[in-house]
């Protein structure tokens, strides 16, 4: 049935909010990787983001915060950024967004109280993806932290709701302490030992992509390394695309830990050499600095085997977000992947999905009323197939998952 101009809004924000969603990027764990699975309000609340929030806003010592306990941490920062100020901050209404979706009232109530209330509402992953309609995420996994890798020793988990992914930043931060690892982990030569590695923990763990953050330095250095030549060759055989996270700046603040990390420079011309360089590799890529955002969109036009995913970290703000979001639209239509989670709590896949879908329904409601309005038919098919080509099949089509 074709819709009309009254029944578009209401058919659109019914489909946004029924698609399940495949999100390809998040840092969370299933529950039975015990030390790494992160869930509830303490955890929701020791959020790196509300962290660097909290050591900028108040003049609280990072050495004396990261002293405290999980509890202690947690209620602080309730305390600074939900009681003594105004919690205006994206980070901070990610917070709000899950104690109302999960109906918790906070007028009149310590700290304490909603956190037992919370942890009655949230106690495992099922209600979250339920919540989020979040069907399977892919991981963050590093082969070079063995015992994080030691999840796939085990098969008591769900590998369909939980795929993996190669984080390979070690073999750029700390590639002597890689390469041993890799070594004791194999019975190859040291010029074989990375690829041997990577070989077995692709049998061990079923990959969708392999993953890197770089900056300008080591983005350069990447294209001059003889074992990252390998290991595109290797990805091309496996037909694992790279995901590359770019302009990343490693302890802008030291003292703030992983809240203190910032943006660096990154040169695109360098991706599009890349993408020419390889072209039967496929790369999926986000950048982090809202410069780099309009070149970004323009190489994705002109580089077949180049793949837009998300608003990563700092860009993840909603006035930057409806800004991009439309200017990708505008030059590549529905082909990229607008959002991923980037949570590293697992209750966060409520807010990230919450808040996208909110800005997403009013900026396609739009282009699907210009199309009315130029006498091209809508239909809830139409819709169906958007919305799932956006949230789903854009990302699996592109990593070859049925």
């Amino acid at each position: 049935m074709i819709l009309s101009s009254d029944d578009l809004s209401d058919n659109l924000f019914k489909v946004i909010n029924e698609t399940n969603i495949f999100d390809i990027h998040t840092h969370i764990f299933p529950p039975n990787h015990q030390n790494y699975f992160l869930i509830g309000f303490k955890n929701l609340l020791n959020y790196h983001y509300l962290i660097a929030e909290l050591l900028t806003a108040t003049d609280i010592d990072a050495s004396k915060f990261y002293s405290y306990n999980d509890e202690k941490r947690a209620s602080l920062i309730w305390n600074e950024l939900f009681e003594k100020r105004t919690p205006v901050s994206e980070a901070c209404a990610g917070v709000l967004t899950i104690l109302n979706e999960l109906k918790i009232e906070i007028n009149n109530k310590n700290f304490e109280s909603i956190c037992n209330e919370y942890d009655k509402k949230i106690n495992s992953d099922k209600n979250i993806f339920a919540l989020s309609n979040v069907s399977s995420v892919v991981m963050t996994n590093n082969p070079f932290d063995i015992d994080e890798w030691s999840l796939f020793i085990n098969d008591d988990w769900d590998k369909k709701k939980y795929l993996a992914s190669l984080r390979l930043d070690d073999l750029i931060l700390n590639y002597e302490e890689s390469l041993k690892k890799a070594k004791d982990q194999t019975e190859m030569n040291e010029k074989d030992s990375i690829i041997a590695y990577l070989e077995k923990c692709y049998s061990q763990s079923n990959p969708v992509y392999a993953a890197v953050s770089l900056n300008l330095a080591t983005f350069k250095n990447l294209l001059n390394d003889s074992l990252w030549k390998n290991i595109l060759d290797w990805l091309q055989i496996k037909k694992l695309p790279l995901s590359l996270m770019l302009g990343v700046k490693k302890a802008v603040n030291k003292n703030f830990g992983l809240a203190g990390d910032g943006i660096g420079n990154i040169n695109l011309k360098e991706l599009s050499n890349l993408c020419n360089l390889f072209p039967k590799n496929k790369f999926l890529v986000t950048c982090l600095s809202l410069d780099d955002q309009h070149e970004l969109t323009v190489l994705a036009r002109k580089h077949p085997n180049l793949r837009i995913f998300g608003f990563w970290w700092f860009m993840n703000q909603p006035t930057l977000i409806k800004q991009i979001l439309k200017m990708r639209i505008d030059m590549l239509g529905f082909s990229f992947i607008p959002q991923h989670s980037d949570a590293r709590v697992s209750d966060q896949l409520i807010y990230k999905w919450r808040h996208f879908k909110k800005i997403l329904h009013p900026i396609l409601l739009e282009y699907y009323q210009d199309l009315i309005n130029k006498n091209f038919p809508i239909t809830e098919i139409i819709l169906q197939r958007d919305i799932n080509n956006l949230f789903s099949s854009n990302a699996k089509n592109f990593l070859g998952i049925k």
